[in-house]
């Protein structure tokens, strides 16, 4: 609680410029991995997540039946793999790939 005082403080006396003073709030995202097992690509980001230990909730399109109609109600396609962020579909390994390790910290 002090320590936002003297931010405070210093903000009003304009010693600390106003720019350079933010608070970083966590992102919460829902995220789910449509995949299937046999596809190379999906393999290709289930070896990412292993790698970086990084724990999202993962849905089989070929042994779930329920997940295989979400995927297609999400983005339109059947497609995998495709990670569903906050209800926006992303295709592509390479790209998913890059959003999981951007926003690694909010996941874990």
């Amino acid at each position: 609680m002090m320590k936002y005082f003297l931010v405070l403080s210093l903000l009003l006396q304009g010693i600390m410029p106003f720019k350079t003073f933010s608070i970083e709030m966590a992102q919460t995202y829902q995220v789910d991995l449509y995949y299937s097992p046999r596809c190379p690509h999906s393999q290709k980001v289930l070896s990412y997540l292993k790698e970086s230990n990084t724990h999202i909730t993962l849905r089989n399109v070929i042994h779930d039946p329920q997940a295989k109609k979400e995927l297609q109600e999400y983005g339109g396609f059947m497609i995998v793999p495709c990670l569903v962020v906050n209800g926006k579909a992303i295709y592509d390994a390479s790209d998913i790939i890059e959003w999981l390790s951007s926003h690694q910290q909010d996941l874990n």
